[in-house]
């Protein structure tokens, strides 16, 4: 009998692990932050706000390895409050000072007519650091260009545009609601960024006429407190066919899935580690190979991503099943 009860008490502690950890997650969605309604109302753009031109306390950032949403081009700043700066010790997040907030605009180029706008803005995504806490939201644009506002539920958008190979596609594309953003976002019973990494920040980028190692620029313009360079790592671009295969699909894995798919992510209980520092042997990639790409490759409640994509991303599929097929 004491054995049986044992037994049970084993069986039953994954369970109340999950149970408890959903509730964790109840938690951070019912967060109370008050974000404003419109996103002109934080100051982050000056004069025309379809311009996309930042205030004076923004650093933009380019990331080696990045998201893949649909084929829409993002454009990215930190908006750091004055006097502060990022503070790096590891390859991972840099530390962000309270008051932080980091934009991202989700847009398409315009192909059709040079007399339309060059861009067609779809949504901004904000997330602010207040009091040790990340906080997320998104704001769409409106058909005139020239304000975002608030998102309280997901929305689609009717869009057409041309994909990496000048291919013309059209889609619903999908904002994602503040829930959405907290799938992805949370590791653990917190809220975090995702791309700026430091060893995704760690590479050459194009300023003005000049090409500067990114993190480098930063130190020189005291943007950033960090250790020697030559203690970060960086992250492959996943496009970068000078990289081996396998650098580059587990880069690929690493932006668009290993959010989820790490030991404190939401997808934790998949027993998948797609972090791109995880050894091979740790990951669980070996025994789910097939589900892997199978999930990649459909649409509908079983495609992964789960969030963020209605278009399958053939590129990143193709690279990621060449990478499964030599493990074999």
């Amino acid at each position: 009998m004491k054995k049986a009860i044992i037994l049970i008490g084993v069986l039953l502690i994954p369970i109340l692990f999950i149970v408890l950890n959903n509730k964790d997650r109840g938690k951070i969605a019912a967060d109370n932050f008050i974000f404003l309604d419109k996103l002109s109302d934080y100051g982050l753009f000056q004069g025309k706000m379809a311009d996309l031109i930042p205030n004076d306390r923004a650093v933009s950032y380019e990331l080696a390895s990045a998201l893949f949403t649909d084929y829409a081009d993002k454009k990215r700043f930190i908006f750091l409050p004055k006097g502060t700066h990022l503070v790096a010790s590891d390859d991972g997040l840099p530390v962000f000072p309270d008051g932080t907030i980091i934009s991202k605009t989700f847009y398409y180029p315009q192909q059709a007519n040079v007399q339309e706008p060059k861009s067609i803005l779809l949504e901004t995504r904000l997330l602010i650091n207040k009091d040790g806490q990340w906080n997320a939201a998104t704001y769409q644009w409106n058909s005139s260009q020239d304000e975002a506002f608030l998102l309280t539920d997901s929305a689609s958008v009717p869009v057409s545009f041309l994909d990496n190979e000048g291919v013309k596609r059209q889609t619903n594309y999908i904002i994602p609601s503040r829930t959405d953003c907290i799938a992805c976002h949370r590791q653990g019973n917190h809220m975090l960024p995702i791309g700026p990494k430091i060893k995704n920040l760690n590479r050459i980028v194009v300023h003005k006429t000049d090409t500067l190692q990114q993190l480098a620029y930063w130190q020189d313009k005291g943007i950033i407190d960090m250790s020697p360079l030559k203690q970060f790592s960086s992250l492959p671009n996943y496009d970068d066919n000078n990289q081996s295969i396998e650098k580059r699909a587990r880069a690929y894995l690493e932006v668009n899935c290993a959010h989820c798919h790490n030991p404190i992510g939401t997808a934790y209980m998949t027993m998948l580690d797609l972090r791109f520092e995880s050894p091979i042997n740790e990951t669980g990639i070996w025994l789910k190979q097939a589900k892997i790409i199978g999930r990649m490759s459909v649409l509908g409640e079983m495609h992964m991503p789960q969030k963020g994509t209605t278009i399958l991303h053939a590129e990143g599929i193709a690279l990621v099943r060449d990478y499964l097929h030599k493990l074999k």
